[in-house]
C-alpha cells in the first residue's frame, strides 16, 4: 500500500518546473558532457524503448539543461529537478544522477501510452508547469542522444578515425552522412567498420557503406589476415564474444580505398533502437559463452595467422586463444585495447574511473584526466583518448 500511495503521490503532485526559478541558482547554457552519458548509460541498461529514453533528454534539457544542479525551485535537486518532499528519494539519492535516472525511466515505463510523444511522456513524469516545452526540446535533445553515443577514437597509420554526431570522420574528412553511427570505428586495412545502434556494422570500400553483419551489441574489431581478408569480432547482443570469418566475401564487396561516400540505401534512417533487437547474422562463430563479455574486443593478429582476444568481462580482463580463455587481471570498468610491440610482447590498455592505465606487473596509472569509451594504444607506446567533450588528446 506504501509503494502505491508514493505512485499515486509521484503522478498527481507537481515535481518539477521547466527550468529553476530561483534567481540564485544558475543553470548553466550547455550540458553537461558526463551526465548525458550517465543518463543514456542507465536508459540502455534498463531496455528503455526509444521514445522513453528520448523523454529522459527532452527532460533533462528542459529542467536543467542537463546539468547535476545542486539548486532548484522550493527543495528541486539534480538533473531531472526531482524533489525529496515528493518521494522521489533523498537529496543525496536524486543528486546521484544515475540514482536520479533510473527514477525518471522507472515512471517514465509506468505512464507511458501509445498516444503520448516523447514531450508529453516527459511532463507526464514530471507534471511541470510549462508541459509544452519538453516536445519543443526534440531537436536539443537528439543532438545530445547522438553525442552520448560517441565513443573513442580509432588512430591508424596516423589517422584519427571518430564517430561524431552520428557520423564517421577521418582526420577531418567526414566518410558518411546518414547520422546513424555509433560508438568507436574499426580500421582494417583499407576498410573502415562502423555499427549503427541497431546494431548492424556497416563497411565502407569503394566509396559506399554496406551492410555487414548485425545482431552486435558492441564496437566490432575488424583485422586484417595474412591472406588479406577481414575478420570481425565483436560482443553479440547475448553477452558472447563470436567472430565473423571474411564478411567482406560473403556480401562480395570489392576492395579499393575509401574515398567519398555514399550511403547504402540500407542504412536505417529512423530513430535507433536497442542493439538487443537487431537479428543476428548468420555466420558468427561463438567464441565464448553467452553473457561472457561486455564492450569491444580487442584482437592480436600473428603473422602466422594466430589470433589472441581480449575482452572485459565483468571486472575481469580475459585473453582467449585457440578456444580457451584465461584471466590475465582484475579491476576492468572498460574495454580493453592491446597492441603487438616491436619486439614481440603485447601491451594492454584500458580506462579504470575513466583514467588510462597500462598493464604491467600491475594497472599504472597514465595520466590525471579523464576520459571515455575505450582507448586507442599504438607500437610504439602512444595512446590516444577522447573526453566527454569529443576532444582526442594524446597520453601517457
Amino acid at each position: 500500500m506504501l509503494r502505491l500511495a508514493l505512485v499515486f503521490l509521484l503522478l498527481t503532485a507537481g515535481t518539477a518546473h521547466a527550468l529553476p526559478v530561483k534567481v540564485s541558482c544558475r543553470v548553466p547554457g550547455v550540458h553537461d558532457a558526463d551526465v548525458i552519458r550517465v543518463v543514456h548509460a542507465v536508459g540502455l541498461s534498463r531496455g528503455v524503448s526509444d521514445k522513453v529514453m528520448l523523454a529522459g533528454f527532452e527532460a533533462g534539457w528542459v529542467e536543467s539543461h542537463m546539468n547535476n544542479l545542486d539548486c532548484g525551485d522550493g527543495d528541486s535537486l539534480g538533473v531531472f529537478q526531482q524533489r525529496p518532499s515528493m518521494g522521489w528519494g533523498a537529496p543525496e539519492q536524486i543528486m546521484d544522477v544515475s540514482y536520479a535516472a533510473g527514477r525518471f525511466f522507472e515512471y517514465a515505463v509506468r505512464v507511458d501510452r501509445p498516444d503520448l510523444s516523447a514531450g508529453l511522456l516527459a511532463d507526464a513524469v514530471q507534471r511541470s508547469c510549462c508541459p509544452e516545452r519538453y516536445d519543443q526540446a526534440e531537436a536539443r535533445a537528439g543532438s545530445m542522444l547522438r553525442q552520448a553515443w560517441q565513443g573513442g577514437p580509432e588512430v591508424v597509420a596516423g589517422v584519427l578515425h571518430v564517430v561524431e554526431d552520428g557520423d564517421v570522420w577521418a582526420d577531418g574528412a567526414r566518410l558518411s552522412t546518414s547520422g546513424v553511427f555509433v560508438g568507436r570505428p574499426s580500421v582494417a586495412g583499407r576498410f573502415v567498420f562502423a555499427r549503427t545502434a541497431r546494431g548492424e556494422v556497416m563497411a565502407l570500400a569503394d566509396g559506399a557503406w554496406l551492410p555487414v553483419a548485425s545482431g552486435v551489441a558492441g564496437d566490432p574489431e575488424a583485422v586484417v589476415r595474412p591472406d588479406g581478408t577481414v575478420d570481425l569480432y565483436a560482443v553479440l547482443a547475448d553477452g558472447g564474444v563470436a567472430k565473423l570469418s571474411d564478411p567482406l566475401g560473403m556480401i562480395g564487396m570489392g576492395g579499393g580505398s575509401p574515398q567519398g561516400a555514399r550511403e547504402s540505401g540500407s542504412i536505417p534512417s529512423s530513430q535507433a533502437v536497442s542493439p538487443a533487437s537487431s537479428a543476428v547474422s548468420p555466420g558468427w562463430q561463438a567464441l565464448s559463452p553467452a553473457g561472457f563479455a561486455g564492450g569491444k574486443p580487442s584482437v592480436i593478429a600473428y603473422p602466422d595467422g594466430s589470433t589472441a582476444v581480449y575482452v572485459r568481462s565483468g571486472t575481469k580482463l580475459m585473453a582467449g586463444a585457440a578456444g580457451t580463455w584465461r584471466e590475465i587481471a582484475q579491476g576492468v570498468d572498460a574495454s580493453p585495447e592491446a597492441v603487438l610491440r616491436p619486439d614481440g610482447t603485447i601491451g594492454v590498455h584500458t580506462l579504470i574511473d575513466g583514467r588510462p592505465h597500462r598493464l604491467t606487473t600491475t594497472w599504472e596509472p597514465l595520466g590525471e584526466g579523464r576520459f571515455i569509451d575505450t582507448v586507442s594504444a599504438q607500437a610504439d607506446g602512444t595512446v590516444y583518448a577522447r573526453t566527454a567533450e569529443g576532444k582526442v588528446l594524446k597520453v601517457g
